[in-house]
């Protein structure tokens, strides 16, 4: 299903994006990123803060081909949106995706779920999203990293 057919069945809609956009939530992943190494603080919290740091490099990208997710599954549609945007891979997406549904069960219904090791993974996730997100930005859509 291409994005295209997203925005018929309402799971994305149509927007302009500006490079005053793409540089507010590449500012946000980038301070996300930093917040996730932060000593003293929980697995749980390191994981959450590195997840929404690869959420919000997603979010640039598919506000980058001029679409937002609705808020029906949002981080959902978010995620699986990188493989059309800056074609990541099927192993990317699904970890990703697990990621999701653990910071989901950890922020909401139990702690101690999140090892020292997935915190590290996710974030390790995070700085390789917004490396492939830049790169695809610098060679797809020079136009949204320059100064307005």
């Amino acid at each position: 299903m291409s994005l295209a057919d997203w925005e018929r069945n309402g799971w994305l809609t149509a927007q302009r994006s500006s490079a005053s956009e793409i540089r507010d939530l590449l500012r946000v992943v980038e301070r996300d990123l930093a917040d996730s190494a932060a000593e003293g603080l929980s697995a749980d919290w390191r994981m959450s803060i590195a997840y929404n740091s690869a959420l919000q490099a997603a979010t640039a990208a598919l506000a980058a081909v001029g679409y937002r997710a609705s808020r029906d599954q949002h981080h959902h549609r978010v995620i699986q949106s990188l493989r059309e945007t800056i074609g990541a891979d099927p192993g990317t997406v699904n970890t990703l995706e697990a990621i999701r549904k653990k910071r989901n069960l950890s922020g909401y219904e139990r702690i101690g779920l999140v090892s020292d090791a997935d915190a590290s993974t996710t974030r390790a996730l995070a700085v390789r999203l917004r490396e492939d997100l830049l790169a695809w930005l610098r060679a797809r859509h020079p136009q949204l990293l320059q100064e307005e």
